[in-house]
């Protein structure tokens, strides 16, 4: 007799999708609905499962018109296929089998409708539904387990489907069956990291197992997506037996009422752990705005953050301001950060910058955002080299790496993924001092190999890693043999030592 299918064993049936090094089990959870368990301790660094996903696909609103419905490449050469109408890009994707899976299924199942839209329009409405067509070729076994997955409320129309059916004659078990996965989608779904210049639609996926993770303002894990979108969880702290697992569904450095309302509307839940109901955001002052008392150089902080209408005080004077007044504040800093950008001289507006001096710290988390911004993008643009930093830019970067790891620590996030990523910017910030003072080399050397060193640990195999990550651990990581100008060759000719591997 065929076990039945319980909350306990529920990971057996995802087997063919998932990989597990240690053994976690799905429960009730007191965070909401179910979450994962681990049932033993799991140490920081550690990979705890793999998760291929049951289907993955273009994210949701993409702006992009033109991608492949097989390889997901941005290309105006894309074409519509002659039986289905979904883009391809070349022969090699026409002819691949899961496009013929995916041709085969929309010929015989769907017709079209005499007063159907031009081939151009039917080819982009297939490409924004590609994600959901790709439910409708699961075997009947994984549709069934999709009954396990949590279902959220859809409260607008699903605009791209109804643009479907107005060019298709579609069974209605059909739509009945993409209403339900839209309902999944939307709160189970992961984005998938990107490289930037990929040239590729950003991209979500189902992953059954990591579905059942819950949110964390503080999360113990981090994801690493590998080149076939597998999902590898592993552990960014220690977690002890019986604790659950848990990930971040928003940006780490955004401030509480952000990422609450963000959740609210994406997941449909207000979130209540532990930073959230910290004020002060674990000593960070993420939320924090100038006190309105212009004598004052206090900072503004909720009284009761987990209260959307709660009054704000004063640290400083002890002033209170009703919530109507702040939320106003905040609409006003929402338009201008919309505003503002980067130019190609990675330089932002002044006027900008000083009207939201007005009301936000240096603290608050819209200055943090654009320390990270610049601190990633010096020296790593297409018009901007690392080599030709002014030695002012150069130490700008150092020091907007080195300020935002500490906001970073300060919120406990251990081993994060962004962690990596400013651990290889700062390696890169202090690489580029020693190769243009040699003589600093021995004084920056151990800094240069532990950056470079953990940035790796965290980084690898993600397929949103800088290029020459491995490069960079192999010359200026420690138990490199080399001596010091060789070690400083991968930093003036990056190509010439790629092709000597």
């Amino acid at each position: 007799m065929t076990q039945p299918v319980t909350l306990e064993n529920l990971p057996l049936y995802f087997s063919s999708n998932v990989k597990s090094t240690f053994k976690v089990i799905i429960s009730n959870s007191i965070l909401g609905g179910r979450g994962l368990f681990a049932r033993k301790g799991i140490k920081k660094g550690s990979l705890i499962f793999t998760n291929e996903p049951t289907v993955y696909g273009p994210r949701a609103n993409c702006e992009v018109e033109k991608f492949c419905s097989n390889c997901y490449h941005i290309s105006e050469l894309c074409y519509p296929c002659e039986k289905c109408y979904a883009y391809v890009c070349s022969n090699i994707c026409n002819s691949s089998s899961g496009h013929i899976k995916l041709c085969s299924f929309i010929c015989d199942n769907w017709k079209l409708k005499n007063n159907s839209d031009k081939i151009e329009n039917t080819s982009l409405i297939l490409a924004r539904m590609i994600i959901y067509i790709q439910f409708l070729l699961l075997s009947e076994k994984q549709k069934d387990l999709l009954g396990f997955f949590q279902k959220g409320q859809i409260k607008d129309k699903f605009e791209e489907l109804n643009k479907l059916q107005c060019i298709y004659y579609i069974p209605e078990q059909h739509v009945e069956f993409l209403n339900t996965v839209e309902s999944i989608i939307k709160i189970n779904s992961f984005r998938i990291s990107h490289r930037l210049n990929c040239n590729k639609i950003e991209l979500r996926g189902l992953y059954p197992l990591s579905s059942f993770m819950n949110h964390s303002c503080i999360p113990n894990t981090r994801n690493v997506f590998t080149s076939d979108y597998s999902m590898d969880i592993y552990a960014t702290r220690d977690i002890e037996k019986g604790d659950e697992i848990t990930s971040c569904y928003t940006g780490l450095l955004w401030c509480s009422p952000a990422r609450r309302c963000q959740l609210y509307k994406s997941k449909n839940f207000w979130c209540s752990c532990t930073r959230c109901k910290d004020n002060t955001e674990m000593g960070t002052r993420l939320s924090a705005l100038k006190c309105f008392n212009k004598p004052c150089i206090g900072n503004l902080l909720p009284k009761n953050p987990l209260d959307s209408q709660t009054k704000w005080f004063c640290d400083s004077c002890k002033i209170c301001v009703p919530y109507t007044k702040i939320n106003m504040i905040q609409s006003v800093l929402g338009s201008l950060v919309g505003t503002l950008r980067l130019d190609d001289d990675l330089r932002l507006e002044n006027n900008i910058l000083q009207r939201l001096s007005i009301f936000i710290p240096y603290s608050n988390h819209v200055f943090v955002d654009i320390r990270l911004r610049l601190a990633i993008k010096l020296g790593f643009t297409d018009d901007d080299n690392i080599k030709e930093l002014s030695e002012f830019r150069l130490e700008l970067k150092e020091s907007l790496c080195r300020g935002t790891l500490r906001t970073v620590a300060a919120l406990g996030a251990g081993d994060a993924h962004l962690r990596g990523l400013l651990l290889y910017h700062l390696h890169a910030a202090l690489a580029e001092r020693a190769r243009r003072s040699p003589d600093l080399y021995e004084e920056l050397k151990s800094e240069i190999e532990i950056t470079i060193e953990q940035a790796y640990n965290i980084l690898q195999g993600d397929i949103s890693a800088p290029p020459d990550l491995e490069l960079r651990r192999r010359y200026l990581g420690p138990g490199c043999d080399k001596p010091q100008e060789e070690r400083f060759f991968i930093l003036d000719s990056p190509d010439k030592v790629t092709n000597t591997l």
